[in-house]
């Protein structure tokens, strides 16, 4: 495994210490700036990025120094994620506070961890990173070839969907490219999502496979009777497939 490491040069030299002590056979390269990470992302084969915020960044003196540095992460992360859009990347901060989680949050395959943390635990969270990620690239291809069965199938993760069929879309009534990040919870009528949590999920928790009848609900409001398969992934995510029971 190859982990770019942007800027300080004692963060790569905690980013090393933490690979070392973790035993995975690691190559840390580093770069100077952004600039530098970016040209290198483009032309080695880089398997995760590190990005330190500045010290002050977190905890700065006023709420405008933080929420400005902040603002230069999210344009850094930006820049990335222009060249390299699927890059799992560690964002390395003194302090992980809500403004800065959400900002992280917003790009996928992006993390943050505390620098004291980072002996601890970024092997660790790297790992869990390049496993999801190499999940969800398998999820992909899987839907891919789902797509020309017509099935009604869609992935959920954290909550919402990640990835949907062109046939579960346009059943809840959304459009193919607008319905991932939708809570599943909205897809279904209040009932049909306490029934889903209290009986469905926990026995596909527990590895098993759920078959049931609900209530679908779609984005304009209508209600329609389904029939819900319920299975689950390597990763933890949730696997939906759904058809209407007039079908």
């Amino acid at each position: 495994m190859t982990v770019l490491v942007v800027g300080e040069e004692t963060v790569q030299d905690r980013v090393k210490r933490a690979f070392t002590d973790e035993g995975t056979e690691t190559t840390v390269e580093t770069a100077a700036t952004l600039a530098d990470a970016v040209t290198e992302l483009e032309t080695d084969g880089i398997d995760f990025l590190v990005v330190p915020l500045p010290r002050t960044a977190a905890s700065a003196d006023t709420a405008g120094e933080a929420e400005t540095a902040i603002e230069t992460l999210d344009t850094h992360l930006e820049t990335v994620r222009s060249a390299t859009p699927d890059l799992p990347i560690m964002v390395l901060a003194a302090e992980r506070t809500p403004a800065l989680a959400e900002t992280v949050r917003s790009y996928d395959w992006t993390a943050v961890i505390e620098r004291d943390e980072t002996r601890t635990r970024l092997a660790d969270r790297v790992h869990d990173l390049l496993e999801r990620h190499r999940l969800t690239a398998l999820s992909r291809r899987s839907l891919a070839s789902i797509e020309f069965a017509g099935d009604a199938i869609a992935i959920v993760d954290s909550g919402e969907i990640q990835f949907a069929s062109r046939a579960f879309a346009m059943q809840f009534g959304y459009e193919h490219d607008a319905i991932a990040g939708t809570p599943w919870q909205e897809l279904f009528t209040d009932d049909a999502v306490c029934h889903l949590e209290s009986a469905a999920i926990p026995t596909v928790t527990e590895g098993w496979r759920w078959t049931g009848s609900c209530t679908g609900r779609r984005k304009t409001g209508p209600t329609f009777a389904a029939r819900v398969r319920l299975g689950g992934l390597e990763d933890g995510s949730l696997v939906f497939v759904v058809k209407p029971i007039d079908e």
